[in-house]
């Protein structure tokens, strides 16, 4: 009876004591399966204000969170330099960034960067959305997708070019983007890129075409391999979400309308809106955007060369939900090491 009370002791202090962690009053614990010797995990979450007096910062407790979910998910691809991670919580203010300046051919996403271009073109007059396009030969891709609601353009169709600009994101048309960056001049779209900051990123090239039309593209004045990374892209998305690029609204408007959803909005709810733009070029499965997450907005980029886009829609479930739990996996989260640290304890004192 008296073993008996004392056990039941022992497990008690021991949740009392997982419990204040998991509330973040104390750090997390570790449980030693060969020792059985049980130690407090630092959490690096306390900050010293300028009396000396250590404070927590629930935005610092978030963030430490999500990186260590975030890492451990990038741990577990076993090849971790191939994916490229930008985060932007907005309301919190805070990044993570993991292997974030690591440069992909961005394939697709591309076409996001075409669509500010145009629109600083339209305000600064030099072209008009009404205006229409003969598509040429030369910038028709030969193997572009054909659906039951989207005929793809052909040469010597005409177009407009909010036509053509709906078409490049919405259906990630690429005969569309060729035609626009040789309206725009691919020169232009990188010499925005620069001014708003991102220095990473450079548009130079046609997309998809056979090796006859890439032999006359070749010659061109501009060109060169496109490139981009994670954080550039995410943080062309801060830019937008925060309104500070003209016709901000407009342009993310067109992006919700994105019709290519297995990335990104995969795993999330169905009713959560995401403004976005994929790119997919084996072995490069690319998404970013914003996620407007009820009273939890942020900007998300993973880039990858994987060729797996369930990893991109895996990441964005870890920042939806702030935990790897959710994956349906046994995790190291804070929230997944209770009920395993109480087992643990449970087959120590072998209680049943």
């Amino acid at each position: 009876m008296l073993k008996n009370i004392l056990v039941l002791s022992i497990v008690f202090s021991f949740t009392v004591l997982v419990l204040l962690a998991f509330q973040k009053k104390l750090p997390l614990l570790s449980f030693n399966k060969t020792t059985g010797i049980v130690r407090s995990q630092p959490t690096e979450l306390a900050k010293t204000n300028n009396s000396g007096v250590q404070k927590i910062n629930d935005i610092e407790i978030e963030r430490l969170n999500l990186q260590k979910e975030l890492q451990a998910e990038f741990d577990a691809i076993g090849t971790p330099n191939d994916v490229g991670f930008y985060y932007k919580n907005i309301n919190g203010a805070y990044e993570i960034e993991i292997n974030a300046d690591r440069p992909f051919n961005p394939a697709s996403t591309a076409k996001a960067f075409v669509v500010v271009e145009a629109f600083r073109q339209r305000r600064s007059g030099l072209v008009n959305f009404d205006s229409r396009v003969t598509i040429k030969k030369e910038n028709v891709v030969p193997n572009e997708l054909e659906t039951a609601d989207y005929q793809p353009l052909r040469a010597g169709v005409k177009a407009t070019i909010r036509e053509l600009v709906e078409a490049m994101i919405t259906q990630s048309d690429n005969t569309a983007f060729n035609t626009l960056i040789d309206v725009l001049d691919r020169r232009n779209i990188t010499i925005t890129l620069r001014k708003l900051g991102l220095e990473a990123s450079v548009v130079g090239e046609k997309l998809n075409l056979s090796d006859e039309q890439f032999s006359a593209d070749a010659s061109v004045t501009g060109r060169q391999q496109n490139r981009t990374t994670a954080r550039d892209f995410g943080r062309l998305f801060t830019l937008l979400y925060e309104g500070k690029i003209d016709d901000s609204e407009e342009m993310l408007a067109i992006f919700k309308k994105q019709k290519y959803n297995d990335m990104i909005p995969k795993l999330l709810p169905t009713e959560v809106k995401i403004a976005h733009k994929t790119g997919f070029s084996s072995p490069n499965f690319h998404d970013g955007g914003i996620v407007y997450k009820p009273g939890d907005p942020f900007t998300l980029a993973i880039f990858t060369s994987e060729n797996d886009p369930n990893i991109v829609a895996r990441f964005a479930k870890i920042c939806y939900f702030k935990s790897r739990d959710v994956l349906g996996e046994n995790t190291t989260s804070r929230y997944g090491q209770f009920q395993e640290f109480i087992d643990q304890i449970k087959n120590l004192v072998k209680i049943n």
